[in-house]
């Protein structure tokens, strides 16, 4: 083989080495290129070559969300069952490398287009993030007594979360926060039958005094009813008593000449009668139109008497 020939695959092999053979950057994940002489290299995309000593680390930038079920005792003695998440991802810049390759614990892998060293946000949570969270979380819900801290609900979300963000920013940690929630609020057993058996005593209260205030109610409408057929019967009483009064005390003679005359109208209506005795007083001159007239008028008189 000639020179000219061994000199041209030379060129051929470098060429080849420089422009082929490189890796392409997974989807949701950024790689830190580490060389030799320390100095790194970030690839968020696209393609990427790690020849001889440089390494690459695969940092996985994927959303994710991570959950602490803590017992927190608050102020009046009782645990409170809290979960908290955190919602996040890494955050790969030139500034936070040096955290990265120091604080999160690297792997080797050879899984696919992953060969190299993955750096895992699971671990880095578990290791670096799991214990602050916790321990923000506590201080803030201890401070709350159990039968206000579902109603402050929000304002503890919201303190839990400026803390940590506070407390991250103070670490200068590679991650980058979305958000943190408080995803549950859960009483023990022995207080939530408590509530429970208070509750529905409260609810038999409600509808004890809703059904003495019906009877308190329809009590009173019985007595107002009953009032008013007491004005009825005495109004009632007072027009007989005043109709008597009138018999007792006006045209006495004629009221008797009257009864008289309607007593011997019956005696003639019977089968057996065929005489009728008429007293000398009622059929005298003058007797029998008056006692007829006075019988009228008597009649009017205690029809108005009843109408007032």
């Amino acid at each position: 083989m000639t020179k000219y020939l061994r000199n041209i695959i030379l060129i051929l092999v470098m060429t080849f080495m420089f422009f082929g053979c490189g890796q392409v950057v997974p989807p949701g994940t950024t790689v830190i290129l580490v060389k030799p002489d320390g100095l790194t290299e970030i690839k968020h995309e696209g393609v990427f070559k790690a020849w001889g000593r440089t390494k690459a680390y695969f940092v996985d930038t994927k959303l994710k969300s991570f959950a602490k079920n803590l017992d927190i005792l608050c102020t009046d003695d009782i645990n409170m069952k809290v979960s908290v998440k955190w919602v996040g991802s890494f955050k790969v810049t030139e500034a936070t490398i040096d955290v990265i390759k120091k604080k999160v614990p690297s792997v080797a892998v050879d899984r696919g287009d992953i060969k190299g060293f993955e750096l895992s946000l699971d671990q880095f949570f578990n290791t670096t993030m799991a214990d602050i969270l916790s321990s923000i979380s506590r201080s803030v819900v201890s401070q709350y007594k159990t039968d206000n801290i579902r109603e402050k609900r929000e304002i503890i979300r919201e303190t839990i979360k400026q803390r940590f963000l506070k407390r991250m920013q103070e670490l200068k940690y590679p991650i980058e926060t979305t958000d943190v929630l408080v995803t549950n609020l859960d009483y023990p057993s022995a207080v939530t039958s408590q509530r429970t058996r208070i509750k529905q005593a409260e609810l038999q209260d409600l509808e004890n005094a809703a059904l003495a205030k019906a009877a308190v109610a329809k009590a009173k409408r019985d007595a107002e009813l009953a009032a008013e057929r007491g004005k009825a019967k005495l109004v009632e009483a007072q027009a007989d008593a005043a109709c008597n009064k009138v018999r007792a005390t006006s045209l006495t003679s004629e009221i008797l000449a009257v009864k008289q005359l309607e007593t011997l109208v019956k005696l003639a209506e019977g089968p057996n009668n065929t005489v009728v005795v008429i007293p000398f007083d009622a059929i005298r001159p003058g007797g029998l139109q008056e006692t007829l007239i006075n019988r009228e008028a008597i009649e009017r008189l205690t029809s108005t008497i009843k109408k007032r």
